[in-house]
């Protein structure tokens, strides 16, 4: 056996298994992985020639090997598997030697063996590296025997196809083995069955140390035996394909005669001779030739014919008068080889002319396998009870040898029956003459029918049995299809009733048990049946083979022994009557009988009525009749199997049920001192314990599980006691369970016999009559018997502790690692252990809820862990996980103790008890974690129970994972460290430093192959392991070093099984855990990582080298590297899944009702639980079974039927689209993840522009699918809203033009491409219908749906910001105006939104007013988004279709009309201690939408005319201003305070005014008008409002600011006394204000006390310059002061000398304090001309040094630099790019506050110079010749500026004020340079300024 080249002797062996398994038995032929299997085999099987050819023969030893061996332990030498010299250990090299030494094998194949050994330690942990060599060796032996096997089964031949579907390879195959199985295969597979001795191999083994513990022992010596094993069956697989050849056959006759019984323990023939010796059979047969359609290619086909010696020679060997060492064998050889030649005969005649003589001889042969007693000896030899079950094609050739015999020899077969027939009379006569009959008589047809009876029984031959009946002959009308050969079938037939009508005594048995044999199957049994009931007619009186025979034999024996009943005065002292009894010949007879009658019974239910229906028979009040006599215990055994096999039919089971309570077969009690029972308890108590056989015990058990399977009675027993099932449940607890272990057996096997059958019947009682029957109107019946066990289950109580001592002297017979007797049973009892634990803990909930004391009912968990009797500790939770360590022989029972101990260890402290249990020993922790491995490595085995076992073991870890850590899943996944106690950090290959193989390592190995159910799990724990934070990190770590599964499986995930729920759930939980992968590269900032899993999830490919990372090459114009698994999984995701249809029901007319009423909630949705239906449905038919009618009967169980499916079709709908969700939730999450972690150099590239859009149109179009399920649809909202956000900021306006955006702009335009594609339209369309389409679905939904919608029309909706343009303003002045793509893209939006305006206004306005708070915010910003994009759209044009629409509709009266509930909300939250928001950001909202449709005159109109003053009036929040001024204690406080919350409500109310004033302009009687009423209805706030704040803010500066915007544009023109009486009061109001007003001037200074306070204020606070905003509204509120002031000037009398004075004539030095009432000087327009002036240009230095900041940031400045314009929190958490921009913003922002504040400096200086020319003027140039005194106000009140002055006031005016203003001048001057002069500005300051210097000079 030499290795392949460059693999070990294992490894290559395991490589060939592979191959071949692969090939022949898991690939279907025709597929691409059938075709790549074929190929490898052929290449594998060229490597293997000479290793099949030298089959099973070691390398032999070799000197040189050695030597270089044992020089490898001093110096490296090169070795065979190593790419360089390695030195070796000692104890490496001694131990190669020694196996070389023990296998005769060569020394490197030794080292092979213990390097493989080495390698696989991981496999076969606490086992040294030898004996896993040792191992290794008998492994390499199986799996090269099994691939031998299993490449002659895929031959071509003439028994199987083993490969239907690929003809091509069995023909490549055959030709393969034609020259390996022709050089002396045969005789090698011969040679090693007999060298393999396995007395000497142990013996080999134990004096090397070769063997390990109990454990390793049984799989080396298993491994052994399956060599021997398997080469037999790879010789017998080689003739039954093609029968062997002469001398091939020759040389197994030999082999077989050498053959002794006396090496099995019983006599039988082991199986390794019995395939050999069906090899021959197989080759020796020609029944074939009788079934071939060409007979001449047949003759040459098959040894036998075409080989002329074959039969000369095979005929001599047979007739050879050698002895054999076993005679039975050679007479079954004869046997074969007389058939073989009556089938030669009858086949080809005339080509056999040269074996004549041969032929004749066919009887001698024959003879002398008679002789052998060939009948017997396959009876006692072969069909022995360790050999049966026999293989079907030794089934079927022993059939074909017996059968051809009855049929080729019938005139022997009628002899050897004659011959019996006169063997009986000479018994019967020695028996009348009382004498004893001959011990020497021959008996061949009694020994063919008993061999026929052992062939045939328990139905091991399948339907070969109906070959023996001809359903013509027994049912002349019958029409059934059946087996049959014509001539043949009628020979069998004639062999069935070749006894007649009489058979002899003698023969009675054998034929009977032959009958019964024949009755396996269900058709066979009705021939039976039939065949004996025609014996029965009157024709046939007096026959003995007839069912009126056996009934009549029944009841006389019955009648001869029945006794009368005992009288109520019964005792013990009664006299009974002389025993009546019968024959022993008659006893098995009636033994016969009565087991026919079982069969026949259990077999075909027609039968079994029809034999119970017979009044003249009696059968079941005969058979219960005769237990109650004095009958052998043999015979009450099989009556109560008879019994059992009648009460399969529930109507005869009813009746049993009656007789054996009439019978008081089970004692209800015991009589009084020394009265012994009656029943059959007698019989078990006294006989069966005597006899130590429990025959009967179990024929009760079995009874009574029929019996209980059919139904209990409810008023079982009434008549005579209390009705229930308690007194046999009483027996079978307390008699027969918790007696059995106490009990001495005979054979030990019957013990877990008895256990079985107890366990059985418990089970099904806790199981299927667990709660009362609803139709028990009777309430005498007491507890169901399943109550009555679950209590005890619950408890500790002599039931569970017997049910939990079966399980630990179970486990412990199956940590012997021995064959024990009773195996099977013993299995079967550890399962039902398992299972009625498992059932009592599912249903301890009905014990446990009303229970009242606790001390005595506890729970299975509790009890588990209990203390064991036997063992003195608690270890019954350890007994269940060594039951998981035997799983490789019972997987089901390691599916089930998962399960239990999934559910009770699922608490803390069952978990920790667990724990200790398995880590307590370290041989215990490595054997049990090694279990859970082999259980999920076992997965890949591909058989239901190992999947199902496999399963239950990840849903174990899942369940356990959520306890507190460490836990045991910790410890099985090994995630726990070396202490015990904590979790480790890194994850390592198994093998690496030690480390085991884990559950993890099982999981990862077995996904590739896994059933999509069991993936689906696995699946499952990886994503819970990824998502928990304590071992997310190493999980994904590993994941991503050790197998990079996650990369992979998404690039070669294929589109979505929309049908297949398990795939779907799979591919979910994938897509979480990118999702956890991708967060867990951004948080670590893993750039590399991160980009390259974005860029499979996006374009489906591998990063290349050439896509950019950065934004250098933009987007436009770029091509997308494909759509990627998010795109596709998109598209091929069915969002349709058709319902079941509606129920109609005649019969059930409340069939919907009774499904709702069973559903049951379940992680996967409310399901509809079947079990519950049915049962229901099950007493539906019971209650309407009376008064139903037959023919009603049969459409009733159809309508049944048809509830059942369609709950079933219910279900699996549900859950198909609970998978769906589940499936788009992890989708949704990855999309969503991708989006908000990719970098944003990353998203700028062309692949992912071109992504985001194409993602985003695809999935607003599968949202909008008609057929797509509104639940499933939903849930992607969300999604929509993130890409459509993303694409705002996508395409949002850039900061600052730096190079990259210009040049990405610029070759956007030359190149003729769009800033904005076309499926952005396509996206807002679909926006809009998503709006109509979500408008009935949850606020959620809604609101993301409203919020998508807002973010794309927020897209570029900012205004240009004209002050960074740097254009040729000369060229743009003689260009005509042309539409750049930001104003197409707006209009073309807008001829979107305005198709489907009219419908989308009427659903935000509606939901505007009734909806959710969000979602009121969120319509009233749509609305106000919507009224901005009609203006942007058509600024040419004051007509708004929105607005019209809002208006006519009645929506704008509705809006304003909600501003009275506004009101009271708002004053809740002013007055009241409430920190409910939402109604301020309601009124925000609605403010705000007010606002924008005011910024258009026809809106503005609408708003006034429509109430808007009137219903700000009225509102009495804004007359509440708090009275003790609080500012917010700062960043800590999240909810702003009462003064917040009210300058909030005052600023929305003053902008949507200013908006107005802005519409209407100033000059606008009507608007002023209106915004005089509504300062005058709430002056007092609002004048409280008009002061310097103590302490400085933004938002009360801001307030002030707009505050005083607001009483500046209230400015009246004229008289308003003469113009409107009713505006006289607001006049007033409005003039108190205005005083107020102007008392601000010297505080809002640029270089006031005020605006030093400001130093205070943090630079950077959240990104925000809070400082510079500040100054700006104290600029603002300046402005405001002097625009006042300006327009209190220019709206008076046109004459110079007749303007309006707003200050008095003086130049006082310092800063007045601003008294109201007071006039102030000119001295402070001086001081504000100074101050503005130097501001101005403090202002223009500071945008500046930002600017070179900005302009900064296009280098490579370190982000230790940036982080100063970035608030630490953000600072500290983002990754470096997110640093760069976040700065971007800050200073961007910075940038455009001092540009602003340069803007209002200048503003305000032209303004301070504007009053100071015109009051210079006037006081200089005019005052002296105008009389008068102080000018009056519009209504009539003095202001108190003089209006006269005299010459020496003038003069000293002009020489102050010359003084004040030789340094003002040229400021003002300068500023007119820098800014006014530079951007074009008219020239209005320099004129100013010349103007006062003109005035000055005297």
């Amino acid at each position: 056996m030499n290795p392949a080249a460059g693999k070990g002797m294992w490894a290559s062996m395991v490589s060939l298994a592979q191959a071949v398994q692969r090939a022949v038995v898991e690939t279907n032929g025709g597929t691409p992985e059938a075709l790549e299997a074929s190929h490898d085999l052929e290449l594998v099987l060229q490597r293997h020639r000479n290793t099949f050819i030298s089959l099973l023969r070691n390398p032999p030893k070799n000197t040189n090997e050695r030597r270089t061996l044992l020089c490898a332990k001093s110096e490296p030498v090169t070795l065979p598997g190593h790419s360089a010299p390695v030195k070796l250990s000692e104890s490496f090299v001694n131990e190669a030697i020694i196996i070389a030494d023990m296998f005769n094998m060569s020394e490197m194949s030794a080292m092979s063996l213990l390097r493989s050994a080495e390698e696989e330690s991981t496999l076969y942990p606490g086992i040294a590296r030898g004996l896993i060599a040792v191992l290794f060796y008998y492994d390499s032996r199986v799996h090269l025997a099994n691939s031998l096997k299993t490449l002659i089964q895929a031959r071509q031949g003439i028994s199987w196809v083993l490969l239907p579907d690929n003809e091509e390879l069995s023909q490549s195959i055959s030709r393969y083995l034609e020259p390996v199985l022709t050089i002396n295969l045969v005789d090698r597979i011969l040679e090693l069955i007999t060298a393999m001795d396995i007395t000497k191999e142990i013996e080999l083994l134990q004096q090397n140390c070769a063997l390990g513990d109990a454990k390793h022992r049984k799989l080396v010596l298993d491994k052994f035996q399956a060599v021997r094993s398997l080469l037999a069956d790879a010789l017998f697989c080689w003739a039954a394909q093609t029968p062997l050849k002469r001398d091939e056959c020759r040389r197994i006759l030999t082999h077989l005669s050498k053959v002794k019984l006396t090496e099995t323990s019983d006599g039988s023939l082991d199986p390794v001779n019995l395939a050999l010796l069906m090899a021959l059979l197989y080759s020796l047969e020609a029944g074939h030739l009788l079934a071939s359609e060409d007979m001449t290619e047949a003759l040459s086909q098959f040894p036998i014919t075409n080989d002329k010696k074959f039969v000369q020679e095979i005929h001599r060997d047979i007739k050879s008068e050698q002895a054999w060492e076993t005679p039975g064998l050679k007479a079954i050889v004869q046997l074969a080889w007389t058939v073989s030649l009556a089938n030669l005969r009858h086949a080809v005649p005339t080509h056999l002319t040269d074996i004549d003589a041969i032929l004749e001889e066919e009887d001698v042969i024959l003879n002398e396998a008679l002789k052998g007693k060939v009948f017997s000896f396959i009876q006692n030899s072969i069909l022995t009870k360790k050999n049966t079950p026999l293989d079907t094609f030794y089934c079927q050739r022993l059939h074909g040898i017996l059968s051809d015999f009855i049929v080729n020899a019938p005139e022997r077969v009628k002899a050897m029956k004659n011959r019996a027939d006169e063997n009986s009379r000479l018994i019967t006569a020695n028996l009348r003459e009382s004498l004893e009959p001959p011990t020497n008589l021959d008996q061949p047809f009694e020994e063919l029918l008993t061999c026929l009876a052992a062939l045939y029984q328990d139905g091991q031959c399948g339907e070969l049995v109906e070959d023996y009946w001809c359903p013509s002959e027994i049912l002349p009308t019958t029409s059934q299809p059946y087996r049959g050969q014509g001539s043949r079938q009628m020979a069998l037939f004639k062999f069935v009733r070749l006894p007649g009508d009489f058979l002899p005594p003698s023969l009675f048995v054998p034929y009977v048990n032959l009958l019964t044999s024949l009755a396996t199957t269900s058709r066979s049994a009705q021939y039976v049946y039939n065949f004996l009931l025609i014996n029965s007619q009157p024709l046939s009186q007096g026959s003995n083979l007839a069912w009126d025979h056996f009934m009549t034999a029944l009841n006389q024996y019955y009648n001869n022994l029945r006794l009368e009943e005992p009288g109520a005065m019964d005792t013990m002292y009664r006299v009974r009557g002389a025993p009546r009894g019968i024959t022993p010949q008659e006893v098995q007879g009636l033994l016969g009988v009565l087991q026919l009658l079982s069969r026949v019974a259990e077999q075909d239910e027609l039968s079994r009525v029809a034999l119970c229906d017979n009044a003249a028979w009696s059968t079941l009040y005969v058979c219960v009749g005769l237990l109650t006599c004095a009958v052998p215990l043999v015979l009450k055994v099989e009556l109560v199997n008879a019994l059992a096999a009648f009460s399969c039919t529930p109507a005869l089971a009813q009746r049993v049920w009656e007789l054996i309570e009439g019978a008081k077969l089970i004692p209800l009690h015991e009589g009084v001192a020394g009265y012994q029972p009656r029943g059959l308890l007698v019989d078990i108590e006294e006989v069966e314990s005597s006899r130590e056989e429990f025959p009967l015990t179990r024929a009760i058990l079995k009874l009574l599980s029929s019996l209980v399977q059919a139904g209990i009675p409810p008023m079982l027993g009434a008549a005579t006691r209390q009705p229930g099932f308690r007194p046999y449940l009483d027996m079978i607890r307390d008699q027969i369970f918790l007696r059995h272990s106490s009990r001495t057996y005979r054979d030990a096997s019957e013990r877990w016999a008895v256990a079985r059958g107890c366990l059985e019947l418990l089970h099904q009682l806790l199981t299927e009559h667990l709660h009362p029957i609803p139709s028990a109107l009777d309430q005498r019946t007491g507890q169901p018997p399943g109550y009555t066990i679950l209590l005890e289950m619950v408890q500790e109580s002599q039931l569970q502790r017997q049910v939990l001592s079966v399980l630990h002297d179970g486990v412990q017979l199956l940590e012997l690692h021995k064959e024990i007797p009773g195996q099977k049973d013993l299995h079967a009892s550890l399962l039902l252990v398992v299972q009625l634990l498992l059932s009592a803990q599912e249903q301890q909930h009905l014990v446990l809820g009303p229970s009242t004391k606790p001390e005595v009912v506890l729970c299975v968990e509790r009890l588990l862990m209990g203390s064991n009797v036997q063992s003195g500790v608690s270890d019954h939770l350890l007994n269940m996980v060594r039951l998981v360590s035997h799983h490789q022989e019972l997987p089901k029972h390691a599916a089930l103790a998962c399960q239990l101990l999934a559910n009770s260890a699922a608490s803390p402290s069952s978990q920790s008890h667990l724990l200790s249990l398995i880590t307590a020993a370290t041989s215990t922790a490595t054997t049990v974690r090694h279990s859970f491995v082999e259980v999920i490595d076992h997965a890949a085995l591909n058989f239901p129970e190992h999947l199902e076992a496999a399963d239950a073991a990840l849903k174990l870890l899942l369940k356990f994972l959520n306890l507190p850590m460490p836990n045991v899943a910790h410890f099985l996944l090994g995630y726990i460290a070396d202490d015990m106690t904590t979790l480790r950090s890194d994850l390592l290959d198994a093998g690496a430093r030690g480390y085991p193989r884990t559950a993890l390592h099982a999981v990862l190995a077995a996904l590739p192959s896994c059933p999509p159910s069991l993936s689906e799990v696995a699946y499952k724990l990886i994503y819970e392991l990824c998502s928990d934070s304590t071992t997310s990190a190493a999980t994904l770590r590993y994941l991503r070093s050790s197998r990079d599964l996650l990369y992979r499986t998404v690039a070669n995930m294929g589109p979505p099984h929309n049908d297949s729920k398990l795939r779907l759930l799979s591919q979910g939980w994938i897509l979480r855990c990118v999702a956890l992968e991708l967060r867990y590269h951004a948080t670590h900032q893993q750039r590399s990582q991160l980009a390259r899993l974005i860029h499979l999830l996006v374009a489906g490919a591998e990063l290349s080298q050439q896509e950019p990372l950065d934004v250098s090459q933009g987007w436009v114009g770029g091509i997308s590297g494909g759509r990627g698994p998010l795109l596709t999984l998109l598209d091929a995701v069915d969002l349709s899944i058709d319902s079941p249809p509606s129920l109609q029901c005649e019969y059930v007319p409340r069939a919907s009702e009774l499904i709702n009423s069973c559903e049951t909630s379940s992680p996967e949705g409310p399901v509809v639980d079947l079990k519950m239906l049915h049962q229901k449905l099950r007493a539906l038919i019971q209650e309407g079974s009376s008064g139903a009618s037959l023919s009603q009967h049969d459409p009733l169980q159809e309508e049944l039927e048809a509830v059942m499916n369609h709950a079933l079709c219910l279900n699996q709908t549900r859950v198909l689209l609970f998978a769906h969700r589940h499936f788009l939730e992890g989708w949704r999450q990855v999309v969503e993840v991708v989006v908000a972690v990719t970098p944003p150099d990353l998203i700028e590239t062309a692949t992912h522009h071109t992504f985001l859009h194409t993602l985003t149109h695809d999935l607003t179009r599968r949202l909008l699918d008609d057929s797509a399920l509104p639940s499933l649809t939903t849930q992607l909202v969300s999604t929509l809203l993130m890409l459509v956000t993303t694409l705002r900021t996508l395409h949002a306006r850039p900061t600052h033009h730096h190079p990259q955006y210009v040049s990405m702009l610029d070759s956007g335009n030359s190149s003729g491409q769009s800033e904005f594609p076309s499926s952005l339209q396509l996206v807002l369309r679909g926006l809009v219908e998503c709006v109509a389409r979500f408008k009935q679905c949850n606020q959620g939904v809604r609101a993301s749906t409203y919020a998508a919608l807002l973010n794309y029309l927020q897209i570029r909706a900012d205004p240009l910001d004209k002050l960074g343009e740097t254009s040729d303003n000369f060229q743009s002045l003689l260009l005509a105006p042309s539409e750049t793509q930001e104003e197409q893209f707006h209009r073309e939006n807008y001829d979107v939104v305005r198709e489907e305006l009219p419908h989308l206004v009427d659903i935000l306005a509606i939901e505007a007013g009734v909806g959710h708070h969000v979602c009121q915010v969120l319509a009233l910003t749509c609305l106000s988004s919507l009224a901005a994009l009609e203006q942007r759209a058509t600024p040419l044009t004051n007509d708004s279709l929105l607005l019209s629409h809002l208006t006519d509709h009645g929506h704008l009266h509705r809006l304003l009309d909600a501003l009275s509930s506004d009101d009271q909300k708002l004053l809740t939250l002013l007055t009241a201690d409430d920190d409910d928001m939402r109604p301020l950001y309601v009124y925000e909202a609605r403010m705000s939408l007010l606002a924008r449709l005011a910024l258009s005159p026809t809106g503005a109109q609408q708003l006034l005319q429509s109430g808007l003053t009137t219903r700000l009036s009225e509102m009495e929040a804004l007359s509440y201003r708090p009275i003790r001024y609080m500012q917010s204690t700062g960043s800590e406080d999240f909810l702003p305070s009462t003064v917040q919350r009210y300058q909030t409500v005052l600023m929305a109310a003053l902008r949507v005014y200013l908006a107005v004033l802005t519409s209407l302009g100033s000059d606008n009687y009507s608007a002023t008008a209106h915004l005089l009423r509504f300062l005058a209805a709430h002056s007092e706030a609002l004048a409280s409002g008009l002061i310097v704040p103590n302490v400085p803010s933004v938002q009360a500066l801001e307030e002030v600011a707009l505050l005083s915007a607001a009483v500046a544009s209230a400015a009246t023109p004229g008289h308003l006394a003469t113009t409107d009486p009713s505006m006289l009061e607001s006049g007033a109001q409005g003039t108190r204000l205005q005083k107020l007003l102007l008392t601000l001037l010297p505080h809002v200074l640029p270089q006031s006390r005020l605006a030093n306070a400001l130093e205070s204020l943090p630079e950077n606070e959240e990104g925000v310059n809070v400082r510079e905003m500040a100054r700006t509204a104290i600029l603002t509120t300046l402005a405001s002061v002097l625009n006042y002031s300006t327009s209190q000037l220019i709206h008076g009398k046109a004459a110079a000398r007749d303007v309006t004075l707003m200050f008095r004539a003086s130049m006082d030095n310092g800063t007045p304090t601003g008294v109201v009432g007071r006039p102030l000087s000119l001295a402070v327009l001086v001081e504000c001309a100074s101050q503005v002036s130097q501001h101005f240009f403090v202002a223009r230095n500071a945008c500046e040094t930002a600017t070179a900041h900005l302009q900064a940031l296009e280098g490579n400045q370190p982000v230790e630099h940036l982080r100063q314009y970035v608030s630490s929190t953000l600072a500290d958490a983002a990754s470096p790019a997110a640093v760069r921009r976040l700065a971007e913003e800050h200073l961007s922002q910075v940038v455009a506050m001092h540009r602003q504040q340069e803007q209002l400096a200048v503003h305000a200086a032209e303004s301070a110079a504007f009053l100071l020319w015109k009051h210079l003027e006037y006081f200089i140039c005019h005052a002296p010749t105008v009389p008068g005194s102080a000018q009056e106000d519009p209504t009539g009140r003095e202001v108190g500026v003089a209006r006269t002055l005299t010459q020496t006031e003038v003069e000293n005016l002009r020489k102050q004020a010359f003084s004040a203003l030789q340094e003002v001048l040229p400021r003002l001057q300068k500023v007119h340079e820098e800014y006014s002069a530079q951007k074009g500005h008219v020239a209005f300051l320099a004129a100013a300024v010349t103007r006062i210097r003109r005035i000055l000079v005297p």
